[in-house]
C-alpha cells in the first residue's frame, strides 16, 4: 500500500512581496505514513502545508494527486480530494455547538431543514472515534476549553473523511492526557491507510507518531530521516543551525537567603488549600502537577486577578493585600498569561503600540502621548529582545507565536518587576525563541529579580528551575530541589497526595 503516493508537491516555490519563503520544496506522501514537518517559525511549514492543502496557490511548482497533475483553487478543493488542514489557529463558530461545528457543511436533513438529533448524533460518533466523546456536542463553543475546542477542530477535520490530514501543533492546548489521546487515534488512522502529517515544535509529538521527519530552514528542505535513524538534538540542531547540547542555561548553585516572595497558609474558595511556598530573590521557583490541579487558579491568585480568600501573603517580608492587577503591579509584579492572544496582547493594534501599553506614562507629556518617544521606545525593546518584525506599525497579530511572546514579556520588562509570574512561557513557540526565553529568564535572575513559572512541560520545569512544587487537587503534594529533580519524582507527585519531600 505505501508504494503507491497520495500527493507529491514538486519543487513548490511561493513569494511574499518580494520574499521567498518557500524555495524549491518537493514532498511525497504515502498511505499510512506519518510525516514530520519540523522548523522554527518562519521557516515555510504552514505555507507548504497550506499550498498543498488549496489554501495558498504556489508562485511555482506542481501538485500530482494520485500521480495526476492537479491545480488546487481553495481548501474546498483540497477537502473534495480528500486533503484536510487542522489549523493552529481555530476556525470555529462559537455561538453555534460542538456538533453543528463539528458537521458543517454535512448537516444531515431534507430540503434545508437541518435534522439536529441525527446532526449531534453523527458528530457524537466522531468524537468517540477521534477518542474524546466526553465532549458534550450540545455546548456552545463558547463555553468549552482551550483544548475542547482543539478537539472539536480535529473532529470537524476527521469528518471530511480524509486521505490525508495535516495537524499544526495539535497538542498545543491539550494535557499529557489528552495528547496520548491524540497519539493513539493518529496511530490507528494511519493503520488503516490515512496519511498524517504534523506540524510541532514538541518533539514528543513527533516521535509519537511519525515515520519519518523532514527539517525546513528558510524555506528549504535541509533534513530528511526515519525516525527510528534520528534524534531529538539531531532534529533541533536542524532547525538552529549550531549543534545542540543543552538548551537549559546553568541554574544558581545556592539559594539566596532573602525571600522576595512568600505565601502562607493560602486558601482560594475550594480551588486552594493550604498552600506555603516562598521564592527566594535571584531565584527560579516552578510549579507543575497534571493539568487542572490549580496552577491556573494560582497564578492567576499571585497577580490578584481572583484574590486568595484567606492566608498571608509576603513580599519583601511585608504582608500585603493583591486584590487586583493594579495593586500587583503597584507590588511590583509582572505577569505572562498562558492565554497570550487574550490577555497578553491587543491584537488588532500595532507591534509598537503593544510593546508601550503598559508605560504610557513615561511616553506622555500633559496627557499627550509623544509619537516619537514611542516609536523609539517600540525600536529599542524590538532591537532588545530579537523580535523579527518588518515593521512596527506591523499589527502583532500577524508575528509569529515566539515574537508575540517576546513582546508580553518585553512589554512587562519596562515595568521593571522584582517579581515575575509565567505561566506556560514557551507554550506553542518555535525552539530558537524558546532558547531565546531560557536565556531571559536566567538573565533576569542573575540580575536578582525571581521567576515563578508555571508549566505542563515537564522537562523545561526541570530544567530551569532552582527548586519546584507540584500541584495536586489545589495542594502542594511535594517539593523537590531542582538539582535533585526527576521525571519519575514530579510524576508520584504529581498522580499522588505523597509528602515525599526533597528527595
Amino acid at each position: 500500500m505505501k508504494h503507491i503516493c497520495i500527493l507529491e508537491g514538486k519543487n513548490l516555490f511561493k513569494e511574499f512581496q518580494g520574499n521567498m519563503v518557500l524555495k524549491n520544496a518537493s514532498l511525497q506522501c504515502f498511505p499510512g505514513e506519518g510525516i514530520a514537518l519540523a522548523g522554527e517559525n518562519g521557516a515555510g511549514k504552514s505555507t507548504l502545508m497550506n499550498i498543498i492543502s488549496g489554501g495558498l496557490k504556489p508562485t511555482s511548482g506542481e501538485i500530482f494527486i494520485d500521480g495526476n497533475k492537479v491545480i488546487l483553487s481553495g481548501s474546498k478543493q483540497g477537502k473534495q480530494y480528500g486533503i484536510s488542514f487542522v489549523h493552529q489557529e481555530l476556525s470555529l463558530f462559537k455561538e453555534m455547538t460542538v456538533g453543528e461545528n463539528i458537521m458543517i457543511g454535512r448537516e444531515p436533513g431534507r430540503k434545508r431543514l437541518i435534522d439536529q438529533q441525527k446532526l449531534h448524533k453523527k458528530a457524537k460518533e466522531l468524537l468517540k472515534e477521534v477518542g474524546y466523546e466526553h465532549i458534550d456536542v450540545y455546548a456552545l463553543v463558547k463555553n468549552i476549553s482551550p483544548a475542547q475546542k482543539q478537539i472539536t477542530e480535529i473532529a470537524k477535520a476527521w469528518a471530511t473523511t480524509p486521505r490525508i490530514l495535516i495537524f499544526d501543533e495539535p497538542t498545543s492546548s491539550l494535557n499529557k492526557k489528552e495528547s496520548e489521546i491524540l497519539f493513539g487515534f493518529i496511530n490507528r488512522i494511519k493503520k488503516i491507510g490515512i496519511c498524517v502529517i504534523v506540524i510541532s515544535h514538541r518533539l514528543e509529538d513527533i516521535f509519537s507518531t511519525c515515520d519519518r521527519v523532514l527539517v525546513l530552514k528558510d524555506g528549504e528542505f535541509v533534513f530528511e530521516s526515519s525516525i527510528d535513524k534520528t534524534s531529538p538534538d539531531q532534529i533541533i540542531s536542524q532547525m538552529v543551525g549550531r549543534e545542540f547540547k543543552n538548551i537549559y542555561p546553568p541554574k544558581q548553585q545556592n539559594l539566596n537567603k532573602e525571600i522576595a516572595l512568600e505565601l502562607r497558609e493560602i486558601c482560594m474558595e475550594n480551588k486552594l488549600k493550604n498552600i506555603n511556598f516562598k521564592v527566594p530573590k535571584g531565584s527560579v521557583i516552578g510549579v507543575g502537577g497534571l493539568e487542572g490541579q490549580g496552577q491556573r487558579e494560582l497564578s492567576r491568585s499571585l497577580f490578584g486577578i481572583k484574590p486568595f480568600t484567606s492566608g498571608h501573603y509576603l513580599i519583601q517580608g511585608k504582608e500585603v493585600q493583591i486584590k487586583s492587577p493594579y495593586e500587583a503591579v503597584k507590588n511590583k509584579l509582572a505577569f505572562l498569561s498562558d492565554d497570550r492572544k487574550a490577555e497578553g496582547l491587543f491584537m488588532p493594534l500595532s507591534t509598537e503600540k503593544n510593546a508601550c501599553s503598559l508605560i504610557l506614562n513615561k511616553l506622555s507629556h500633559s496627557g499627550f502621548i509623544s509619537t516619537v518617544r514611542m516609536k523609539n521606545k517600540a525600536q529599542k525593546i524590538i532591537s532588545q529582545l530579537h523580535i523579527k518584525v518588518s515593521d512596527i506599525k506591523q499589527p502583532v497579530s500577524n508575528l509569529s507565536g515566539g515574537n508575540q511572546q517576546k513582546i508580553i514579556l518585553s512589554k512587562w520588562l519596562e515595568t521593571e518587576p522584582d517579581v515575575f509570574i509565567l505561566h506556560e512561557p514557551t507554550r506553542g513557540i518555535d525552539v530558537q525563541s524558546k532558547l531565546e526565553i531560557y536565556q531571559l529568564i536566567r538573565n533576569l535572575t542573575d540580575k536578582g529579580m525571581s521567576v515563578i513559572i508555571f508549566t505542563s512541560d515537564m522537562l523545561e520545569l526541570i530544567g530551569l528551575s532552582e527548586y519546584i512544587y507540584v500541584l495536586y487537587e489545589g495542594e502542594i503534594s511535594g517539593e523537590i530541589p531542582g538539582i535533585n529533580a526527576t521525571e519519575e519524582k514530579i510524576m508520584r507527585l504529581s498522580a499522588k497526595h505523597e509528602k515525599d519531600v526533597k528527595k
